[in-house]
């Protein structure tokens, strides 16, 4: 870790958010997996008759960029004034799809209360609709119409759904400012805008060099991302709720990918994510030190190479299993330094010198370990990850090494990883770890250890 910086160069990323309802349990999977609910008994609407007109309406108007008519369909000036603002920020993103839904089943307790999905597609982001979730409270207004009184984000997820992703930053400023260029777009307040349009090239920049890796690596891209957005936000009370409101803030964090489900995806799809969300904080090192325009495409590689595999994540069900942690954040690791070996080099070095690799010793794999809390052990784990990937990259070439991750993705486990070792790599696990450790050992001065 750069003792320059308070964060380590990377942070929990790639993560997911979920929940599993499991009969009347509920249980918070932050950083699992994006996770179905299942069970669960299902209570109809009642009382909310003559709603369909107001989601129809709503998602008319912004088709048309109608703003009269989107306001129509909310009651009092508090809640129109609120919901201008949502509005004008939504007329800015660069949608292919963006419609309400209402819900089968009630979000609330009252029969006024319902829950809704704002199902969107950003163009040259998302490969699929994913969605966001609110709560919306009906009243009759004079004319006997039904109009929205209020709206929240959803408390919890809805039936059959992995996470409310509430707030996106259309809900929370005031003033949105969006640059679209290249494969990216890149989201901040109004206030921010001047960093943005200085941070946003390089931010473009990343994706394409991620993108171009790719290409010539020559692996499959079936269900590859090839855009991203990203939200830059220097306060930290605001980066640490966006996607996930109720999170507890992480101060090792510098960044983080958010995975969005497929709106409508089945237990049995092939695909489950329709597409990532970047947050980064802004204040921080890689945005304001003197080579910030290095520390900005790091980042950016870094979170945009978890954005890219993500819809081939394929964790569902009661009891998922989610890619190991070495494999998700080597990869993003690999990809953010993978054409600058002297930092690279320069940050190892710093990081393993005077440790020791004992025998047996792998890179971790359980998420809650990787992510320790002491911010040393936790860049350790980043960096011994790394060297796995390059390990592998350096010795079976980067296409191996993609579809190994991608594979990986698509059916996490050991008897995945274990049989692409013996199909692809003609090894196994152990002998693999065995020759990673001697690799980092002699690449590494310093490090000691032995088997």
């Amino acid at each position: 870790m750069p003792p320059a910086s308070p964060q380590p160069p990377q942070r929990k990323t790639g993560k997911t958010v979920g929940f599993v309802v499991l009969g009347i349990c509920v249980v918070l999977a932050l950083g699992v997996g994006a996770l179905f609910l299942l069970g669960g008994k299902k209570t109809p609407v009642k009382g909310l008759e003559g709603t369909n007109p107001v989601y129809d309406s709503l998602t008319e108007a912004l088709k048309n960029k109608d703003e009269n008519a989107y306001l129509a369909s909310f009651q009092g000036d508090e809640l129109k004034a609120q919901q201008r603002k949502v509005f004008r920020n939504l007329v800015k993103m660069p949608f292919t799809v963006a419609r309400y839904e209402k819900t089968s089943w009630q979000a609330g307790a009252a029969d006024t209360v319902q829950g809704v999905s704002f199902v969107h597609q950003i163009k040259n982001v998302d490969v699929a609709p994913v969605y966001e979730e609110y709560q919306f409270t009906f009243g009759v207004n004079a004319a006997g119409h039904r109009v929205i009184s209020d709206v929240q984000g959803a408390p919890r997820p809805f039936t059959e759904t992995s996470s409310t992703f509430y707030p996106a930053p259309w809900d929370v400023y005031d003033d949105m400012t969006v640059w679209k260029g290249g494969r990216v777009v890149v989201i901040s307040d109004k206030a921010h805008t001047a960093d943005t349009q200085r941070f946003a090239p390089y931010i473009s920049q990343a994706a394409d060099d991620d993108v171009a890796a790719w290409n010539r690596s020559g692996a499959e891209k079936s269900a590859l991302s090839a855009g991203a957005l990203v939200v830059l936000e220097p306060k930290r009370e605001v980066y640490s709720q966006f996607y996930r409101q109720g999170a507890k803030n992480d101060s090792l964090e510098a960044g983080v990918n958010l995975s969005l489900s497929k709106f409508g995806a089945k237990y049995d799809d092939t695909l489950q994510f329709g597409g990532s969300r970047i947050v980064m904080d802004s204040s921080l090192s890689r945005f304001t030190q003197p080579d910030w325009k290095s520390g900005v495409r790091e980042i950016g590689r870094h979170e945009i190479a978890h954005a890219m595999v993500a819809p081939y994540n394929s964790a569902r069900g009661a009891l998922p299993v989610e890619v190991d942690s070495w494999i998700s954040e080597g990869f993003a690791g690999y990809m953010e330094s993978r054409d600058n070996p002297a930092a690279a080099k320069a940050d190892t070095e710093r990081t393993l010198k005077g440790s020791k690799l004992v025998f047996g010793e792998t890179p971790e794999d359980d998420a809650k370990a990787f992510y320790a809390n002491d911010a040393n052990e936790r860049h350790r784990n980043y960096v011994l990850a790394r060297l796995a990937i390059r390990y592998m990259a350096e010795k079976y070439g980067e296409k191996t090494t993609f579809e190994f991750v991608t594979s990986m993705y698509r059916k996490p486990g050991y008897s995945t990883e274990r049989g692409f070792y013996t199909q692809r790599m003609n090894t196994d696990r152990r002998t693999f770890m065995e020759d990673w450790r001697a690799y980092v050992r002699k690449t590494v001065p310093g490090v000691g250890g032995e088997g």
